[in-house]
């Protein structure tokens, strides 16, 4: 099929794909349609640098998690479908959240009416399982620290959660967690830290071992569930860590472990047995070279005397005749 025809079907058939592939602009901006984020970034003060210099920072926007995900809201309304920019606003406003949407001003600074517990019950419309450990923890009992203040500083600068949030700083270094702790409870928490530090690395440690034994064709369920998920394991570790019960984080930790100690064993006998195999193939393999010597070395000797030694004897006849 060649001319006109040929490229009209070509055409049409990239027309009924949706076009040719085109490569995703990296710098193009996720929510250039967000109607909560495109209008506060206008905004003076506060409202602007919340979105600017927090949430553009945070953990949620690199996950994609607008204003609306949280504060609710209709982000999908376009500015170009109103006549007015308050009425795009109040479109927008629609089915916000009335706790986390009635903000008190108060000097330049806004603040949500939502406090204590209520952060926690907010935060765990996404985060279930962090929000159940927590709200049994002492944490969570007080009603204070809440989430913002251990993982935003008390703003929308969310970040990413790590074992350092865990401050074991004295208060004149700045700790925040020994703000309110006392020495002894501080003491549990830097042992809690080190349990939960200690467990992630030899998570990531015998990692290398398990795939080495995925390599050599071992294959188990039980390891699987830990190296497979790692990523999980260590993320339930952290939401357990929220408890602040040392026996439920130890339990959990002693399950790891023991996972963790069945890696090193097995990696150890099938790393010997790899080991005696390859001994023996060696030796196998001297053994083999040693037999085939020794039957060239037969054969050579056959060749050099036996045969000679018979023409001799075939030869003496025939002179004395």
């Amino acid at each position: 099929m060649t001319g006109p025809r040929w490229c009209v079907l070509f055409a049409f058939g990239l027309v009924a794909l949706g076009g040719p592939a085109v490569a995703a602009d990296p710098d193009a901006d996720p929510f250039a349609d967000n109607a909560c984020v495109q209008c506060h970034r206008d905004l003076p003060g506060r409202s602007s640098a919340i979105v600017e210099l927090e949430w553009a920072r945070s953990s949620h926007h690199a996950a994609g998690v607008g204003c609306d995900a949280c504060h609710g809201g209709n982000a999908a309304v376009r500015r170009d479908r109103f006549d007015s920019d308050e009425a795009w606003k109040d479109a927008a406003h629609q089915r916000r959240d009335p706790e986390f949407m009635f903000m008190q001003r108060s000097a330049d600074a806004f603040a949500s009416s939502a406090r204590g517990r209520n952060v926690s019950y907010f935060c765990g419309k996404c985060h279930a399982n962090i929000k159940e450990k927590h709200l049994g923890s002492p944490h969570g009992e007080f009603g204070d620290p809440t989430c913002l203040y251990c993982h935003g500083q008390g703003s929308h600068a969310i970040t990413e959660p790590t074992l350092d949030i865990i401050d074991g700083r004295s208060r004149a270094e700045g700790g925040r967690c020994s703000v309110c702790h006392l020495a002894s409870t501080m003491n549990t928490l830097s042992r809690i830290k080190k349990t939960l530090t200690e467990t992630e690395e030899r998570i990531e440690d015998t990692t290398i071992l398990y795939d080495e034994l995925g390599q050599w064709g071992y294959h188990s369920l039980e390891l699987e569930r830990l190296y497979h998920d790692a990523r999980q394991v260590r993320s339930r570790l952290r939401q357990v860590f929220h408890s602040f019960d040392m026996r439920e984080i130890n339990n959990f930790v002693a399950e790891i472990e023991m996972t963790v100690d069945r890696t090193v064993a097995t990696h150890e006998i099938i790393g010997r047995l790899r080991a005696a195999q390859r001994r023996q193939a060696v030796i196998g393999g001297l053994v083999a070279v040693m037999l085939l010597a020794f039957a060239l070395l037969l054969v050579y000797y056959r060749l050099a005397f036996c045969s000679g030694h018979g023409g001799d004897q075939a030869a003496a006849p025939v002179a004395e005749g």
